[in-house]
């Protein structure tokens, strides 16, 4: 709190906090300790300095992202392999931890600083998105450099995502209340920063993918049964329940997608891959079900005359990834053949009829010829 109502506080503590005895507390097996390393290390790891002139001198910003570095890679390293401590805390039982649902958050969070790091830049006026391709932040080197994650570390984080997902369900009363949480944001950034480490693995493993399907569908049944924001609306966020709502839906949202096109098209997906392989019949389910539900004569209406909510969950789903992967792994005889016989001569009806370019609607009418 000192750290970001106080300016003046972050001049001092740059100097007078040590990185190596914050990490050191991520050791000692006391869970409120580590509750507070992990706090701190969190803060350091998202806080972006803001544009005054002690923020700017040479001195404050190499022990700045010195602290950063120190304990982005300290946690990262903590146990007996990368990682290992996160994993270790992502497995104990409910109710094992302080503030759980809080710690949980972080961890989760803080592993995505560790797979992506923020950038050591001076401060500047540029938008907070424009940063990493911006002119004044394309050279700047990554604060910390910290090992790659194991894939092991794929399937607890995506089993946690399900779990989170499976209690805000059971919360919702009347069909009512948040679907979208805190905790599920985190959990599915460090899932989506992790996946294109390990592409085929996370293709291949059904509770990442389920992981993944989960946001997607439920951006699908959103559309179709007309829910509108004030009944997902969490009480806790009082007055900013929208804002947060619609934040926490497109990090989802997009989080998920990152997670599908990190892996499908780098474990290829494609011409190459077999409706017969692992997943695989999985994932063309999932894709004609999709296909269906959004390439039809209400969701056409609905992206020009739906309400605000309606179209931005709309523009914000992989559509036109799913399209296009669907129609590419239908190039080949054997995926055409079988993947009739899963349903999918209706999902290329309606991709040749509601196509979103000329160029989709003439091939899944070619393929259709072909099919029948």
């Amino acid at each position: 709190r000192l750290f970001y109502e106080l300016p003046e506080f972050q001049q001092e503590v740059v100097e007078a906090m040590k990185g190596e005895l914050i990490v050191s507390m991520f050791k000692i097996p006391d869970k409120k300790l580590n509750l507070v390393a992990t706090l701190v290390t969190a803060l350091l790891s998202s806080y972006r300095l803001q544009l005054k002139a002690a923020n700017i001198t040479g001195d404050f910003l190499r022990h700045f992202y010195d602290l950063a570095s120190k304990v982005i890679e300290g946690f990262s390293a903590c146990g007996d392999g990368p990682y290992d401590l996160v994993a270790r805390w992502l497995h104990l039982p409910e109710r094992s931890l302080p503030c759980e649902v809080a710690f949980r958050t972080m961890i989760s969070y803080i592993v995505g600083q560790c797979v992506a790091p923020p950038l050591a830049v001076v401060p500047s006026l540029e938008l907070e998105g424009m940063t990493q391709d911006g002119a004044h932040g394309s050279n700047a080197p990554p604060v910390a450099e910290c090992e790659a994650p194991p894939a092991a570390l794929l399937d607890k984080l995506a089993y946690e995502i399900i779990r989170e997902e499976q209690r805000l369900k059971r919360s919702q009363v009347d069909f009512k209340g948040p679907l979208f949480s805190t905790l599920l944001c985190h959990l599915l950034y460090a899932l989506a920063v992790i996946v294109p480490l390990h592409p085929r693995v996370a293709a291949n493993s059904p509770t990442v993918r389920g992981a993944a399907f989960a946001q997607l569908m439920k951006v699908q049944n959103m559309v179709a049964n007309s829910v509108q924001p004030p009944a997902l609306y969490d009480p806790a966020d009082g007055s900013r329940a929208k804002l947060f709502l619609y934040i926490r839906a497109t990090a989802c949202i997009r989080s998920a997608l990152q997670v599908i096109t990190a892996s499908w098209p780098a474990a290829d997906f494609g011409p190459r891959f077999s409706i017969g392989e692992e997943g695989g019949k999985d994932f063309i389910q999932y894709c004609t079900k999709h296909i269906n539900q959004v390439y039809n004569n209400k969701t056409a209406l609905t992206r020009v005359l739906g309400t605000p909510w309606e179209r931005l969950m709309l523009s914000q789903g992989p559509t036109l990834t799913i399209a296009e992967l669907l129609l590419n792994i239908c190039s080949t005889d054997a995926n055409l053949k079988e993947m009739s016989r899963l349903g999918g001569e209706q999902a290329l009806h309606s991709l040749g009829r509601y196509g979103e370019s000329a160029q989709i609607r003439q091939q899944a009418t070619m393929l259709l010829t072909k099919l029948a």
